[in-house]
């Protein structure tokens, strides 16, 4: 039988971050996280990450509505002599 909960740490190690990462995770992106009563102690579900990770991980399509700024138009021209246009956009 695997077990199916993580403490702090193991859930750091599981998703591959820091323990200050997974604590901004759980307070400002919402990774789902079990507390009881009296405890300062943090368990996470093993099925509970993966859903949130696979979430988190839906792609976005950014297009732009105003103008190129000039530094984005250097980059415009730089992936367009390559083929392909990559804009990303902060989450």
């Amino acid at each position: 039988m695997t077990k199916t909960t993580m403490d702090t740490k193991q859930a750091a190690d599981y998703i591959g971050v820091s323990l200050s990462t997974l604590r901004k995770y759980v307070n400002e992106q919402r990774l789902p996280v079990l507390r009881f009563p009296g405890r300062r102690k943090w368990l996470f579900r093993k099925d509970l990450i993966d859903k949130w990770i696979e979430e988190q991980s839906v792609p976005q399509i950014y297009e732009p509505t105003a103008p190129f700024e000039p530094t984005m138009e250097k980059q415009y021209e730089k992936y367009k002599r390559q083929g392909e246009l990559r804009i990303l956009s902060p989450n």
